[in-house]
């Protein structure tokens, strides 16, 4: 077709979109289905030549049935393998679910599992469907990290249950390449994807422990969104919405309220809003969030007349427009606890509800209405109805994490248009520079109001509004609600003939900070009448609130009981504030003022009460942190403000954390010699506060202050030079040492001004004073070197501080000072902390320097990795039990580190770990408990380091060992922990990427370790007969370890390890060989007869290279015994033995197998004549028919039918070992056959069985030997004891089979031994009366006549065993003929049935399909007599009777019992 084929550069990956069957046109094309992958490696003419992914079938086909895809290669040359370059979690979806196709029919429908087979169904669909999603590769960044994430969860769980390998993952979920990453990183992975698959649920949904975000402030800021979808109500005036967050146990709302106006006719007032009434509640904290009793509170206002009357009334009795008022209506509430609660995957999903609005019964429970809703306190409320049915709102509500900026990017459909955002009552739990706030809360509670001479009560209404000291109002200072507009007067809900209302209504005040010292509150009351027009023109009185107290701090957060004052009705609208502003305001703290005072009077009866709430990062209630801020205006207080300042609390502090550090760095500036100490102190004590768990979230705060607005240029002098003398002070008086603690805890911070300022200072001078700064720096590092030397004990604390801050300010220095310079300054501060001294604090230490960025460069890590070896290596060797998981942490970071690409340079760096490290860490992988979690830690870093070693590594390590006997133990060691792994098993077996891993590593170590067993250790005396015999178990562990063998991988996952590792069995298998074969022969024979066993075990896996290649070790094993003792018996029972363990135990092997055998064995053999005199050709043909029957034993002892196929297979095994005079054999199947029998409830032909082993027993007390043990017999001491138990079974089962005649005669023989021998006349008289019992059976039990059938098998579809051969079938009592025939054609449907009487002719012979020739009839003319040759038994004993062969059987075939099979013509049965 084409001579000229050329490696393709480009078409390297393809998909066939049409199917190719290349029907008779040679084996060199390849039939191709359409979807087939296939990998392309030439190309010539519109052909490619590759190969299908799926099945490796490799050939030719035409190139326009392949549709080319983009493609990346890896491991080029005979290995390449060649990806797809779609994202990660695409191709890995492609790949899987046809696998999963296949295994789901085949695990769950085969085996009739309908839940599970509905569930993976399910999976499968959302894994298809969140594919079609990611391949456009539209989505925003977030939504696909989501996705990718839920579609891991769901691929390991479906993995599991699948039966599948482990995928290990990144922490965004997503598969790597285990070549591309360290050992210990790896390890990692996998014990994350297994936490995975644990924190999934019923469908794969991974339950997250937490924020996928790795953004700080998404754990920390919570948001609602509330969208309103209908309101269905009809009011029938214009009415007010208002909504807000309320917290039931606390009795509050914790949000400002939204507020939204609506229309007689139900629709917004703002056209704007149509279809998009929506709020954002934000601010909320984590506490906020784990609220336990949260209401979305709706509650509707009336806006209107004062008693509603119906329109067409109205329009009757009023000509003109009436004033309005506020007015209640009803209320609505959700709980939302649950979604507050809910976890970050399930929070993204909006929650629609439908709310009943409930009205009141009694207009002044209004105020309280929504907490009778929740106590569902029917006598107070009542279900509204609109137009015959319950009144509704519909609404949605949503929970979001993270900043404002972060959940409009994440959301952006839902804030195209601007959304309202209510912020919570009071501060969230972060407060970033920049977000400047000076609001004021005022709730109205409640009043108590006189009647002023009416004979009914006020209908009263509030009126506040802001006032200057001049008089003048503060226009739009007052917002009463989010998305309402600002007003210069606020008017409150007025409740019907009511002198004690209770509102309960809260107001937003914005009032600019420069008036929020002049300016007051002033609430004014009025009396609305029913009738318009006797509504009142003036208020009836008031009462005000000052904004600042006294001392200059604002109003304090509490409830205040204000006076109230009346005044001449021609005043209210022109009232002077002068007039009263200088009277007392609140109950608490002022004495009743004098009842008439000028124009304004007061009568003690009448009281108004609010609550007040200011959240200002401006205005503060403290006073010390008010002379602070203000310092400059009392400078002769200023020690006492600062002393003041550390007693201010924290929540107060973090209010005003910008303000405070200028103020402190002013002062540092300006008098820093008076007050440098106490800023310092001060300092320290905001840092400190910051650290705090409480506060911690606040450090985000002061990161971005340092960053944006530190201005202090010159602070780093000061702030040196106090650090510095707060270390003298230390080190020279201990007893200071709790106030340097806590410098030592604030260090970062400290640091992070330092050189803050620094930079400053060099860009405002162009680098000014650079040396002298890094000098100073020098010096101050000297300081913390001489503290760190002192063994004071007082000292402790401070010391172990400093380790544990040191590394902390490694980041901030690297600003100003080249890396390895300050590496150096790092190993000196390590090393100057003495031995043994702090170990747990200088290892954490030396974790966070490991960690840092520092470590990356290469120059500071040839300073820095002796250190760091030597102290890992002290503390590994001592084996403190508190360090190690420490220093196996640093060391895995090491290792993952070096692995590295980017990190320069590393060659130096191993060679330090290999000389420091490697003996210590090997010590502890052969001496740690298994079942310790740090044990595959450990692993993982021994693995790790033999990985990165280089052969120049090897070479060097091993060479120059310091003497043999050490080298000895170290490969000792190296061999004991790999047998380790590859024998037990280190890791879980589903882990198969770190498996392929560990013994990559491994057959690359044994490479070199190989080489050194052989120089070392061969020659002479120097040969290591334990080393060595070590080395073999390894090395055929390794090669038969389950693992490795490929051939029971699914295909991808055999492609997978073939094209990454190929087949590490063949390399070991080599080497093993060739290690073997270079040994003397009078070495050789120190092994023998052991080494036959794993020899054989490596012989049998199904690798024919390993195959060929190890077969020819047994003729050498006959040789080497043969030439030391003139025969081979060892070797041939060791063969036998552990041949019968491996196939019908381990079930290796198979008929491959065998056909290389008898060849390889028979040739080699006949080329040595003294083998062959002493019988070698036989004994092969004798192991190559054991092999043989061992394969039809094993591959039907697992059936589901107890059939005569398995009891011939156990004939023809019981028969080869009774040829071969093998006891130990023959006994093992006498218990295999029992225990078939008794599975089938064949207790006569059990009893037989077992009766074979008491005639090889004797009644005496002789020890039993270990192949005639028997776990149901273990504590059997002797053979006495061992055949009175068999005995006791045997006379049971010869009961329940109704055999009571063979029973009678091993009772006699029982009660003879405990007669004569034991005296055992307890036992005696039970065995004698079961002889009674056995005795009146005989006499008085029926026992069922059964059939004899004649049956013969003929055709080659029948197996050997069974194959012109005929059987005795005894039926089960009274069947008929036709459920015999029944019977048979179950176990051989495909057979055809033959019921003429004459002996089938050759035709039946000769033919390829089965025949099952039966007749009925037959009768036995005598039973055989029972005689030492002879076993009533399952067991076939071989007599010989005029040449013919007779095998008499008592067996169950399924329900039918075989007696007697025969060969040729059988003259025992007529």
């Amino acid at each position: 077709m084409c001579d000229k084929w050329k490696p393709t550069t480009q078409a390297k990956l393809g998909v066939a979109i049409y199917n190719y069957d290349p029907v008779g046109k040679g084996p060199e094309f390849l039939k191709l289905d359409l979807g087939d992958k296939v990998q392309i490696q030439e190309e010539c003419a519109g052909w490619y030549r590759g190969f299908a992914l799926k099945t490796r079938h490799k050939g030719i086909f035409p190139a326009s049935f392949i549709h080319l895809k983009t493609s990346v290669v890896k491991n080029s040359g005979p290995n390449e393998v060649v990806e797809g370059t779609q994202d990660a979690v695409v191709q890995e979806l492609t790949q899987l679910l046809p696998e999963w196709g296949e295994l789901w029919q085949k695990r769950y429908f085969m085996e009739d599992r309908h839940g599970m087979f509905v569930t993976m169904w399910k999976v499968i669909l959302e894994l298809i469907d969140i594919r079609s999603q990611l391949l456009p590769a539209t989505l925003p960044l977030d939504d696909m990290k989501k996705l990718k994430l839920r579609a891991s969860g769901k691929i390991d769980w479906g993995n599991k249950h699948m039966g599948l390998d482990l995928v290990p993952r990144n922490e965004d979920g997503v598969s790597v390449d285990e070549a591309e990453v360290s050992v210990v990183a790896l390890y990692k992975m996998h014990l994350r994807s297994t936490q995975r698959q644990i924190d999934t649920n019923e469908r794969g949904t991974v339950i997250r422990r937490g924020k996928f975000s790795s953004n700080r402030l998404s754990e920390l800021l919570h948001h609602v969104y509330f969208s309103l979808q209908a309101f269905i109500c009809n009011v029938g005036e214009e009415s007010e919405i208002q909504v807000a967050l309320y917290d039931f146990r606390e009795g509050r709302y914790f949000s400002e309220r939204f507020i939204e106006r609506i229309n007689r006719h139900g629709m917004p007032s703002n056209l704007n809003h149509l279809n998009n009434i929506c709020c954002l509640f934000t601010d909320l904290g984590n506490n906020d969030v784990k609220r336990d009793e949260a209401y979305l509170v709706c509650k509707i206002i009336r806006v209107g007349r004062m008693v509603y009357v119906q329109p067409a009334a109205a329009q009757q009795s009023h000509s003109k427009k009436e004033p309005e008022y506020r007015r209640p209506y009803g209320c609505a509430v959700l709980n939302i606890s649950q979604l507050l609660g809910s976890s970050r995957e399930t929070s993204d999903d909006s929650k629609e509800c439908q709310l009943d609005i409930y009205g009141y019964n009694d207009e002044a429970d209004f105020a309280d209405l929504h907490t009778h809703i929740i106590r569902k306190n029917n006598s107070k409320i009542k279900p509204l109805q609109t137009d015959r049915m319950s009144a509704k709102i519909h609404v949605a509500v949503r929970l979001m994490h993270g900043s404002m900026a972060q959940v409009r990017e994440e959301n952006p459909l839902l804030f195209r248009s601007p959304v309202p955002v209510a912020r919570k009552l009071g501060f969230p739990d972060v407060i970033m520079p920049g977000d400047v706030r000076n609001d004021l809360y005022i709730t109205l509670v409640t009043g108590e109001f006189q009647r002023d001479g009416r004979t009914s009560q006020k209908n009263v209404e509030v009126e506040v509004c802001v006032v200057s000291e001049n008089g003048r109002l503060l226009e739009d200072a007052i917002i009463s609600g989010v998305a309402s507009d600002k007003t210069t007067h606020y008017k409150g809900v007025v409740l019907y003939q009511n002198n004690t209302p209770l509102w309960e209504d809260v107001i937003k005040f914005d009032i600019p900070f420069d008036q929020f010292y002049t300016s007051h509150l002033r609430f004014t009351f009025y009396h609305r009448p029913k009738d318009a027009a006797k509504a009142l023109k003036h208020g009836f009185s008031l009462a005000y609130v000052p904004l600042m107290q006294e001392n200059g701090t604002t109003l304090r957060d509490n409830s205040h009981k204000l006076f109230m004052y009346k005044c001449e009705a021609a005043l209210h609208k022109s009232l002077d504030p002068n007039t009263y502003i200088k009277l007392p305001w609140r109950h608490s703290d002022s004495p009743p003022p004098l009842p008439t005072k000028g124009n304004i009077s007061y009568t003690g009866r009448e009281s108004f009460e609010i609550r007040t709430l200011v959240c200002s990062t401006k205005l503060t209630q403290n006073v010390d942190l008010l002379g602070l801020l203000k310092w400059r205006q009392q400078p002769g207080r200023l020690e006492e403000n600062l002393r003041g300042l550390m007693r201010v609390s924290g929540e107060e502090i973090v209010k005003f954390l910008q303000d405070t550090f200028d103020a402190l760095f002013a002062i540092l500036d300006e008098d820093a010699d008076r007050s440098g100490r106490l800023v310092f102190q001060c300092l320290v004590f905001i840092i400190r506060l910051l650290g705090d768990r409480k506060f911690e979230h606040f450090r985000s705060v002061l990161d971005a202050y340092i960053q944006t607005h530190f201005s202090g240029a010159m602070a780093h002098k000061k702030l040196i030079e106090q650090l510095k003398c707060c270390l003298e002070e230390a080190r020279t008086h201990p007893s200071t040492e709790h106030n340097n603690v806590r410098v030592m805890q604030a260090l970062q911070y400290i640091f992070k001004f330092i050189i803050k300022s620094r930079l400053l200072f060099a860009r405002a001078t162009r680098g000014k004073g650079a040396q002298q700064f890094k000098e100073s720096l020098c010096e101050l590092f000297d300081t913390f070197n001489r503290l760190m030397e002192v063994k004071d004990e007082g000292l402790l604390a401070i010391q172990a501080a400093g380790l544990q801050h040191f590394s902390a300010i490694i980041q901030e220095v690297l600003k100003i000072m080249e890396p390895d310079e300050f590496a150096v300054i790092i190993k000196q501060f390590i090393d100057s902390v003495p031995k043994n001294r702090l170990v747990r604090f200088k290892l954490l230490c030396l974790g966070h320097i490991v960690n840092n960025d520092i470590f990356r460069h290469e120059e500071c890590r040839h300073i820095l990795m002796p250190m760091l070896g030597l102290h890992l290596a002290s503390h590994i060797k001592g084996q403190s039990e508190d360090q190690l998981p420490k220093c196996f942490e640093i060391l895995g970071e090491v290792l993952t580190l070096l692995q590295r690409r980017d990190v320069g340079r590393s060659f130096e760096n191993i060679t330090e770990i290999v000389n420091q490290l490697l003996i210590a860490v090997l010590s502890q992988v052969t001496s740690i408990d298994r079942t310790s979690s740090l044990w595959g830690h450990v692993v993982a870093c021994f693995m790790a380091i033999l990985k990165l070693m280089t052969d120049k590594h090897y070479y060097g390590f091993l060479r120059n060992f310091p003497g043999k006997e050490n080298l000895a133990e170290f490969l000792r060691g190296c061999f004991a922990a790999f047998f380790g792994f590859v024998a037990d098993g280190s890791f879980p077996a589903d882990w198969s990427a770190m498996i392929s891993v560990l013994n990559h590593t491994i057959t690359a170590s044994m490479r070199f370790f190989s080489e050194s067993l052989q120089t070392q250790f061969q020659r002479g005396q120097n040969f290591n007969e334990p080393l060595w015999k070590l080395y073999f178990d390894v090395c055929i562990a390794f090669v038969t370890q389950p693992a490795l063998q490929l051939e029971t991988f699914t295909a991808s996952k055999r492609n997978k390890q073939m094209a990454i590792y190929s087949d590490l069995r063949v390399d070991i298998s080599k080497r093993v060989l060739f290690m073997w074969s270079i040994l003397a022969i009078d070495q050789k024979q120190l092994f023998l007869p052991w080494i036959v066993g794993p020899f054989m075990d490596m012989s049998l896996v199904r690798e024919p290279e390993i195959r060929r290649a190890t077969i020819p070790v047994f003729y050498d094993l006959m040789v080497c015994e043969f030439s030391q003792t003139g025969d081979y018996r060892q070797v041939a029972a060791e063969c036998i033995d552990k041949m019968d363990v491996h196939v019908s135990g381990a079930g290796k092997g198979d008929d491959a197998y065998m056909d290389l055998l008898y060849p390889q064995l028979s040739g080699l053999c006949e080329k040595n004549r003294e083998l062959m005199q002493a019988g070698a050709l036989e004994f092969v043909e004798n192991l190559t028919q054991l092999l043989g029957r061992l394969l039809d034993f094993r591959n039907l002892q697992d059936g589901d039918d107890y059939s005569i196929s398995r009891m011939q297979t156990i004939f023809n095994l019981l028969q080869y070992y009774q040829e071969t005079e093998r006891e130990e054999m023959v006994i093992r199947y006498i218990y295999k056959l029992s225990s078939l029998h008794l599975q089938a409830l064949n207790y006569s032909e059990a009893a037989f069985s077992l009766l074979l082993h008491t005639s090889i027993l004797r009644w005496e007390d002789l020890p039993v030997s270990a192949h005639a043990e028997f776990p149901a017999y273990a504590k059997a001491r002797c053979e006495y004891e061992l055949k009175e138990l068999i005995f006791k079974d045997i006379i049971e089962y010869f009961d329940k089979g109704k055999l009571w005649e063979c029973a009678i005669p091993l009772c006699k023989e029982l009660a003879s031994q405990c007669e004569m021998i034991t005296y055992d006349y307890e036992q005696l008289s039970q065995i004698h009366k079961t002889i009674s019992k056995l005795y009146h059976d005989i006499i008085h039990t029926v026992r069922g006549t059964a059939e004899y059938y004649r049956v013969g098998f003929y055709g080659s579809g029948f197996p050997p065993f069974l194959r012109h051969k005929q059987f005795i079938f005894r039926g089960k009592e009274y069947e008929r003929l036709n459920e015999f025939n029944q019977f048979l054609l179950s176990h051989f449907p495909r057979a055809q049935v033959l019921t003429f009487n004459t002996p089938p002719g050759d035709e039946y012979l000769t033919m390829d399909g089965m025949c099952i020739h039966f007749h009925s009839g037959c009768c036995l003319l005598y039973i055989l007599p029972m005689a030492s040759n002879i076993y009533y038994s399952p067991m076939t004993s071989l007599i010989n009777a005029e040449h013919q062969t007779l095998s008499c059987f008592h067996s169950l075939f399924g329900a039918c019992s075989l007696l007697v099979s025969m060969e040729g013509e059988c003259k025992a049965v007529i």
